[in-house]
């Protein structure tokens, strides 16, 4: 099945991107030598990805050079970063060079917040090859790194030059990457668009395919697109994407990011419905759907910690705003509220 690109169009800024799907990877190579036109550029990729994606030949261009890194939760710091720093200085990348990121959030997060500080700003072109990364991290221009207090505390907001979602990279993953996603794209239909989630309820399962899931990525993408173009700076419609984020965030927290991304998010929007209904923003019936359509994919909502551990560990999170955590909170299928709670009521 073709699909066919969408625009994305940032009138404040006067830039505009296009999401780009080819179908394999020989498709994907085309595109690529299309919009770098020849210029020096550094792929960056995780170790892994290699493996399968030897075959194009832009990796082996005298004016492209490749930086694989191994990567997971604990690498996503300073220390990565400037790797990435020293490799663009190490192959003479200047301003008219491109930063490709072939990987998942992590790599795409690190990536793209290398291309925003090496020489305050090159291109990249994002190519995600996780469905997490195809349907959340890799659009908007969130870059970033984890510390200390959290993650993705330290970052920039930095547009890529375009985003390019293979299909071929969904055929290579297990069926617990593709979980992973569908957490995502749920959370996009519980947000934003009542058909979405429909049509993720309409196909879901216990062992859900790329085959079944990548004709619905463009429309889980739109979501998120709509979010951006409105809000790029996140100081209100934005925020609706961090429906089970807040949770979510901290329960990554307290698993020392040992647990999949997904799962923080679908476990944290769980809590979410739970507060909407506790509050009376939400009736019975949502409530169900939302912790059921989780359950039908057998998604893992287990979770280690309680709930007062998980708030204290809120504190610090990115929506903080004086003395108040906004949450991100559903009222019904395609629509949430932003909702604010005291930190000294709610967080401790």
């Amino acid at each position: 099945m073709q699909i066919q690109p969408i625009t994305v169009s940032l009138p404040a800024q006067a830039k505009s991107y296009d999401l780009v799907f080819p179908e394999s990877f020989d498709d994907l190579s085309q595109v690529l030598h299309q919009q770098l036109k020849n210029s020096r550029s550094l792929i960056i990729t995780d170790k892994n990805v290699p493996d399968y994606t030897d075959q194009w030949d832009v990796w082996k261009s005298s004016d492209t050079h490749v930086l694989a890194l191994p990567l997971g939760e604990e690498r996503k710091c300073w220390d990565t970063v400037e790797l990435m720093l020293n490799a663009c200085f190490e192959q003479n990348l200047d301003r008219s060079s491109t930063i490709i990121a072939v990987g998942g959030g992590i790599l795409g997060d690190m990536a793209g917040f290398a291309a925003a500080i090496f020489l305050r700003g090159i291109s990249f072109i994002q190519i995600p090859t996780s469905l997490l990364a195809m349907v959340d991290s890799s659009i908007g221009g969130k870059t970033g790194i984890n510390c200390a207090y959290g993650k993705n505390l330290i970052g920039a907001i930095y547009q890529p030059q375009s985003i390019l979602c293979c299909k071929a990279f969904l055929d290579t993953l297990p069926e617990a990457e593709i979980k992973n996603g569908l957490c995502e794209m749920i959370k996009h239909g519980i947000l934003g668009d009542v058909k979405h989630f429909e049509d993720l309820e309409r196909i879901a399962s216990p062992h859900p395919t790329a085959e079944e899931v990548f004709p619905l990525v463009p429309d889980s993408m739109r979501v998120k697109i709509g979010k951006v173009q409105e809000d790029e700076r996140e100081a209100q419609a934005r925020m609706h994407l961090n429906l089970g984020h807040t949770f979510g965030h901290a329960i990554e927290l307290l698993y020392k990011f040992k647990i999949p991304h997904g799962r923080a998010v679908a476990i944290g929007t769980c809590m979410a419905a739970d507060f909407a209904l506790e509050q009376g923003l939400c009736d019975k019936t949502t409530h169900q759907r939302i912790n059921n359509i989780f359950r039908k994919y057998d998604i893992d909502l287990s979770c280690d910690f309680s709930d007062s551990a998980i708030r204290k560990a809120m504190q610090h999170d990115k929506k903080r705003r004086g003395d108040e955590i906004l949450l991100i909170l559903p009222t019904k299928i395609g629509e949430v509220v932003i909702y604010p709670v005291k930190i000294k009521d709610f967080c401790f």
